[in-house]
């Protein structure tokens, strides 16, 4: 018998390795792949799910703006009368009856003046008064005198004519007769013209003395109206100098607090609402509960061309003086709108390129895209003009998964 020719020798463990490394690499490729394809299973089901998932928004209803609508603006609360006191007279300050906060009546005294300087003015024109009205008496005796011999000078002339006539007088002395006439007729109309100088002169003294009399009555300073003392800047002893100049020093400032004025900047959008003789309700924070009645006095009819405002002037009574000059106030203005208009929120409009744009849930909660006008804004809601139907729901802050045509799942505002 023949024996076998023996192997060829390192095969048999060559092909050992490689048949083990094939083994490990099996093993590791599906230990690798198994969860590779477990998780894309995964995010395969995920990715389903969300794309028929339906995308959540937030929507309302455009509503009309309801008939009557009101203005929330703020006020200045002015007295409808503050003047300032100055003096008319000047001096000393004598006395003050009337402090800070005081409340006054027209005509009451609220201080004297004391005016030496003005006191001797006085005293001196009513010395020339009467060294005039003693010059006068004179004047009056002299042109009595005057007449007199005037008199004796015509009677005289005319004597010395009717003798000239006659031939019994010679024509040189009847032109002296009428020579002594004329002197006498111009001596008397001299003393007439001086009397008459001097009674002027009269006049103009006693007009002196009465102007010096009035200006001593401003001595004593008296309210202008019935109101209240808002300031005062003079004590006993002041020195006052009368006027309202650079030198002058206002002596008291009164405020006539009832009624008081409100003045209020209504904005462009609300001047067609307002009218003269408009109610109005005042509400101030330091009276907390407290609503105080008003009224439109007066409208400047012209905007402001910085804040496109106008100036409207209300008048409230304020018969307890609980309102004060300065204080701010929050006015309410009822107003009628004349055609009301649709109301959205303001965080529904889009601002695209072709203009302002609306998503709106229609039938079928299928998201559409509307072009529409705005109106006013509002702040919190705007107004739109055209492009929307009352009712209609509008997104709020519509995101990037809004899209036309898109179903959405609606939750209420």
């Amino acid at each position: 018998m023949t024996p076998s020719p023996p192997g060829k020798p390192g095969i048999r463990p060559l092909l050992t390795f490689f048949a083990v490394l094939a083994c490990v690499v099996a093993a590791a490729i599906a230990a690798g792949l198994l969860p590779r394809l477990s998780h894309q299973r995964v995010l395969v089901a995920a990715a389903d799910t969300v794309k028929d998932q339906k995308p959540v928004v937030i929507a309302s209803a455009a509503r009309l703006a309801p008939s009557k609508d009101s203005i929330d603006l703020p006020g200045d609360l002015q007295a409808m009368v503050e003047s300032p006191i100055f003096a008319r007279a000047d001096g000393y300050l004598k006395s003050r009856n009337v402090d800070i906060g005081d409340r006054v009546k027209a005509g009451q005294l609220m201080a004297e003046i004391e005016t030496p300087e003005l006191d001797r003015q006085i005293d001196q024109a009513r010395a020339t008064l009467a060294q005039s009205q003693a010059t006068l008496k004179e004047l009056q005796a002299d042109i009595t005198l005057s007449r007199a011999n005037l008199n004796l000078a015509q009677v005289t002339l005319d004597r010395w004519a009717h003798l000239s006539i006659k031939g019994a007088v010679s024509k040189q002395d009847l032109d002296q007769r009428q020579a002594d006439f004329d002197v006498k007729k111009a001596q008397t109309e001299h003393a007439e013209a001086t009397l008459a100088t001097a009674q002027e002169t009269i006049n103009a003294s006693a007009a002196n003395v009465k102007r010096l009399q009035e200006m001593k009555g401003f001595a004593s300073v008296t309210a202008p109206f019935d109101g209240i003392v808002t300031a005062r800047n003079v004590d006993i002893g002041t020195l006052i100098n009368a006027g309202n100049t650079s030198a002058s020093k206002e002596m008291f400032r009164v405020a006539k607090i009832t009624p008081l004025r409100i003045f209020v900047n209504v904005p462009q959008a609300y001047v067609q609402e307002i009218h003269s003789g408009q109610t109005a309700e005042l509400r101030v924070q330091e009276r907390p509960g407290q609503i105080f009645a008003a009224r439109i006095t007066n409208i400047s009819d012209s905007l402001d061309a910085a804040s496109r405002a106008m100036l409207v002037i209300l008048e409230t009574p304020n018969p307890t003086g609980a309102l004060y000059p300065g204080m701010y106030a929050q006015v309410h203005i009822a107003a009628a709108n004349s055609k009301p208009l649709l109301r959205v929120p303001g965080d529904t409009v889009m601002i695209t390129t072709n203009g302002p744009r609306l998503a709106i849930v229609g039938a079928g909660n299928v998201v559409h895209f509307r072009s529409v006008t705005l109106g006013e804004d509002l702040g919190s809601e705007v107004e739109i003009l055209s492009g929307l139907n009352p009712g209609e729901l509008v997104i709020s802050n519509p995101s990037d998964t809004v899209q036309e045509g898109a179903i959405v799942e609606v939750r209420a505002r």
